[in-house]
């Protein structure tokens, strides 16, 4: 009997074992593909980073192409005076004599331009074959709506000529009054400007621009 009982158990043991055998196999397996697929993240990850990156330096690269080119500047093959009478100088920079002026909407042929100490300035044809160069400041690219009539702010003179020494007075207007416009005309000697203007009885002379409003 006590031989039976040792050879049962010892059987039982023998079974055991051989189930734990497996188990444990199983168990050493599991960890070896888990310790691989961890290895494999962390190789890829870093990968999967400079990806990433690479992509949003690309998409930066292409970005900054695109906004270059809708910023590259143009020359305009024409600009319009959107000041009430704006200098048009011997060279590009505000010290250079005075050549002409432009007067409000007049439009302006383009053969050049350059950014200077005081900025950009476009190389204007202001007269047939007459050159000379009129800050950007100044000018608009599109056309600007010409004025029409001048509407008295001062009761003044107008005169003959754009210089009250020189001309003789043609008229006056009073404040309130409206008149035709006709153009603007800058004097490089006095630095005035002047409106040309049309009276309610057909004769035309000059006001001073400081004594009306353009509309």
């Amino acid at each position: 009997m006590k031989k039976t009982t040792i050879a049962l158990v010892f059987g039982a043991g023998l079974l055991v074992g051989g189930a734990a055998a497996p188990l444990a196999s199983t168990s050493a397996a599991s960890n070896v593909v888990l310790a691989s697929v961890d290895w494999v993240n962390s190789q890829l990850n870093p990968q999967k980073d400079r990806i990433t990156k690479l992509e949003s330096d690309v998409a930066s690269l292409r970005q900054a192409l695109e906004d270059t080119s809708t910023s590259i500047p143009t020359l305009p093959s024409q600009v319009y005076v959107k000041s009430l009478s704006a200098d048009i100088h011997s060279g590009a920079l505000y010290s250079y004599r005075v050549v002409s002026s432009g007067a409000l909407s007049q439009s302006l042929k383009v053969t050049q331009q350059v950014t200077a100490a005081d900025g950009k300035f476009y190389r204007v044809e202001y007269a047939p074959n007459q050159f000379g160069w009129i800050a950007a400041a100044d000018v608009s690219y599109s056309a600007v709506a010409a004025p029409s009539s001048v509407i008295v702010k001062t009761s003044a003179s107008v005169y003959s000529g754009a210089n009250t020494k020189d001309y003789k007075t043609v008229g006056t207007v009073t404040k309130g009054q409206q008149v035709k416009y006709l153009g603007t005309f800058k004097n490089s000697k006095t630095n005035e400007v002047w409106f040309n203007v049309q009276l309610s009885n057909g004769k035309a002379g000059w006001l001073q621009s400081q004594n009306g409003e353009v509309k």
